[in-house]
């Protein structure tokens, strides 16, 4: 004990001073707790008569009762985890002081119902608790014994307090079973909303994932497809790079040849041009031998005269003359003939040098668009060897790509199997 025990010598409790009443409803749960353990307002009036000694040793009470509290460590982490002693021990006084106010109503039993609710709240087994109401009916037992000497009053205050301590009791311990069972309820019913939203969010998850799969499987083939295209696409591009180099070796041994032929055109214009020279100088050696006819046609003239002058002694030289007369004509004839025939010579050389012009002109421009062609040629090889790099490039990434989307296919493969399995617990539990 905490408290130091005087006994009195004469005890002046009157129990007729004190007050009791009982408002409770009629029929109820209560009332019929209340008749089974016997307490009635006699009871109360002497649970209120010894409130004096209750008031006048409180703090050793309610000390006591939180010295005793030490004896167990977790009792203590509540304490400190949700108030603190010097608040518990404030609120514990009038408590125990309301307790002893000799009136049992729907107060009384509500403030017992908030402090159930406050022990689940906070986790407080209702072992100790039990405990710690022993310890306080002991307490409040000495301090009966201590202040009634008269046996017969000290027995009737003792078990009018265990009857109120035991409506206590009852009423704190039903209602902290209630509040765990409405708790439990509610715990129970948020299990299975959860298993209700699992199940149906495990189901949900499969139809998705066997979609998804679905899905993936059909981007997987697709994706083949393209890395298929794409690697045709390399093939065909390797090709045409082959026929572009071809082309180009093709269009340098015609740029060659286009080369070689302005070359010859150009050698032909050069002898055509001394053939025209030749044919000048014979045009000329023709004048000076139809020059030469012509004196001698006037020489033998001339001769035939003279001998026709001399009469018979010079009609042989006449003969001559004749005869040298015919063949000057005939020379003469003869060059003319050749003088036509250079100066159609010199025409169809003429002809033959336009010609020569324009086929060199040709020739030249034929030769500038094969270059030209040529360099086309290579841009087409540059563009396809950057597109052969860029399919390249394409396919590697497609693979890349397919790679990943296989992966997720798996992943969601098992995100099916997970679901499923989910939504086996999920029953197993219902």
């Amino acid at each position: 004990m905490l408290f130091k025990r005087t006994k009195r010598e004469n005890s002046n409790v009157s129990f007729e001073n004190g007050r009791g009443d009982i408002s409770i409803t009629k029929g109820s749960e209560i009332e019929k707790q209340i008749t089974m353990i016997g307490l009635t307002e006699k009871d109360l009036h002497i649970i209120n008569a010894i409130q004096p000694f209750v008031i006048e040793n409180i703090n050793f009470i309610v000390d006591r009762f939180y010295k005793n509290l030490e004896n167990e460590l977790s009792l203590l982490k509540i304490i400190n985890d949700h108030s603190s002693i010097e608040k518990l021990k404030k609120t514990l006084r009038q408590h125990i002081m309301e307790m002893f106010n000799g009136r049992v109503d729907a107060s009384f039993i509500d403030k017992r119902i908030k402090i159930a609710h406050m022990h689940v709240k906070i986790g407080l087994p209702t072992k100790w608790y039990m405990c710690a109401f022993q310890d306080l009916f002991l307490a409040l037992m000495d301090i009966i014994q201590q202040n009634i000497i008269n046996k017969e009053d000290c027995f009737l205050a003792i078990r009018a307090v265990s009857k109120i301590l035991n409506l206590e009791q009852q009423l704190v311990l039903e209602a902290y079973a209630a509040e765990s069972e409405r708790l439990k309820e509610a715990v129970e019913e948020q299990k299975r909303l959860v298993r209700n939203n699992v199940a149906s969010a495990s189901q949900n998850l499969a139809a998705i994932s066997e979609q998804t799969n679905a899905s993936f499987q059909q981007l997987i083939s697709q994706s083949n497809e393209i890395v298929s295209l794409a690697q045709n696409g390399t093939k065909l591009s390797l090709s045409a790079q082959e026929r572009a180099e071809k082309g180009k070796e093709h269009m340098h041994k015609q740029a060659l040849i286009m080369s070689n032929i302005y070359s010859a055109v150009d050698d032909i214009s050069n002898d055509v041009h001394i053939l025209l020279e030749i044919s000048n100088q014979m045009q000329e050696i023709v004048g000076i031998v139809t020059g030469i006819a012509d004196q001698t046609n006037l020489l033998s003239l001339n001769a035939t005269i003279e001998a026709a002058r001399a009469g018979e002694s010079g009609r042989g030289f006449a003969v001559v003359a004749g005869e040298v007369r015919n063949l000057s004509e005939q020379t003469k004839n003869s060059v003319s003939k050749v003088s036509s025939l250079i100066q159609n010579t010199q025409k169809q050389v003429e002809k033959l040098t336009k010609s020569l012009d324009k086929i060199r002109t040709e020739v030249k421009n034929g030769n500038q668009n094969m270059q030209e062609t040529e360099k086309r040629f290579e841009q087409i090889l540059d563009t396809m060897a950057e597109t052969m790099q860029q399919n390249n490039k394409i396919e590697t990434e497609l693979i890349s790509f397919v790679n990943v989307i296989d992966e997720l296919g798996k992943a969601f493969e098992e995100v099916s199997l997970s679901a499923d399995k989910l939504t086996m617990i999920t029953q197993e539990l219902n």
